[in-house]
């Protein structure tokens, strides 16, 4: 058996430091995942009653109900989704099916909630760059509308589903981002997506632990998608989610994913769709970044050959303002400035100055591709 914890590394970036915008928001990130040092175990373990109960809760929740008709969208869909809070590669795994994993020639819609945005109107966009601004939208749904995926917001997936058709879509495919624990839409698949990271973390609910549902349930039709290694043939420690969920790793299908880099670019660059070289200028570089996972960022700099010389570290989905960036910049003289591409579509380069910035830009690469575009043909009845 290969020890679990060889290839799980910290993304501390090297040569500088994260700094934390909201300390408190860091800190339950970090405990709820096993960290916080001793005041996070003794919150894990006063938090274990509530934990209990939002099992229970989901149990119910996630339990088919014989006495509601289920309605049906008018396509086939399939769903992306992780059993952990926050990030997790989601977005990106719906990329890659937009991309290159549902069938030639198949027109994609995405139904997202858009978790993050600032109104509660339905909402579509047609694939190409967003036209509507990202508060009205939610930032993953903007990325996702620059692959080429049509997009329908709505915190019902079936008004997002008319939304979209309204628009004038004719979808082969509806994609539920982020829909695993959201049963009421029926669907041919379920693609669960986890993290290298995840599989070290406590196998416990919310708020003890990252888990959104007990380890015991299992959607009827799931493969997994696991990014940064393989987790079979792996031996996890005892209460790890690695190890709750080792029986989905021998019983259903799945595949390892690798990130790859797909190229920094300059932010103006990046929103006008042209392919540019990111030069820093020989300056200094520091990263902030509003994701669910900061620490992901120094790593995903480094496959672009870029060493951080520090991390500022924002809540999930921050949104920016003109002047927290001057304040931002005004604090790290003579600095260049990279981010994601989800925090891209919330930035004015304008709001910058002079000062360099880029864009990192990473796929997801699943190593068993025609395993999971197969399960997909096979989930549209094709």
């Amino acid at each position: 058996m290969i020890p679990a914890k060889e290839d799980v590394v910290s993304g501390r970036p090297q040569g500088g430091d994260i700094v934390e915008r909201a300390r408190l928001y860091g800190w339950a990130r970090r405990t709820v995942y096993g960290g916080g040092g001793v005041p996070g175990r003794l919150a894990r373990g006063a938090l274990a009653p509530l934990a209990w109960a939002w099992g229970a809760a989901a149990e119910r929740r996630l339990t088919p109900r014989p006495e509601l008709r289920p309605r049906r969208l008018p396509a086939p869909a399939i769903s992306v989704g992780n059993v952990t809070l926050g990030g997790g590669g989601k977005t990106s795994l719906v990329e890659w099916i937009v991309r290159c994993g549902a069938p030639a020639g198949t027109s994609v819609a995405v139904l997202s909630r858009g978790y993050g945005r600032a109104e509660s109107e339905v909402r579509a966009l047609a694939p190409g760059a967003a036209a509507l601004p990202v508060g009205e939208t939610g930032d993953e749904p903007a990325v996702l509308s620059r692959a080429g995926a049509w997009i329908g917001i709505a915190s019902d997936r079936f008004v997002a589903a008319s939304a979209v058709i309204e628009l004038g879509a004719t979808p082969g495919l509806f994609v539920l981002d982020d829909g695993l624990q959201h049963r009421s839409v029926p669907r041919a698949l379920d693609l669960v997506v986890f993290t290298a990271a995840d599989l070290l973390a406590p196998a416990r609910c919310v708020p003890a632990g990252p888990l959104r549902q007990r380890p015991g349930w299992r959607p009827p039709a799931a493969a997994w998608v696991l990014a940064g290694l393989d987790p079979r043939g792996r031996e996890w420690p005892a209460g790890s989610i690695g190890r709750a969920y080792s029986g989905w790793w021998k019983d259903l299908p799945g595949t390892a994913a690798d990130w790859v880099d797909a190229g920094t670019v300059p932010l103006a660059a990046w929103r006008e769709g042209v392919e540019a070289r990111f030069d820093p200028a020989e300056r200094p570089v520091v990263a902030f970044a509003g994701v669910a996972r900061p620490d992901s960022v120094p790593d995903s700099a480094r496959r672009a050959g870029i060493e951080l010389a520090g991390l500022v570290a924002y809540p999930d989905h921050h949104v920016y303002a003109r002047d927290e960036i001057s304040a931002l910049v005004a604090a790290h003289p003579g600095a260049a400035f990279l981010i994601t591409e989800k925090d891209a579509v919330k930035c004015d380069p304008a709001w910058f100055g002079p000062a360099p910035v880029g864009v990192l830009r990473r796929r997801m690469e699943p190593r068993d591709g025609e395993l999971l575009a197969g399960l997909i043909a096979e989930a549209m009845g094709r």
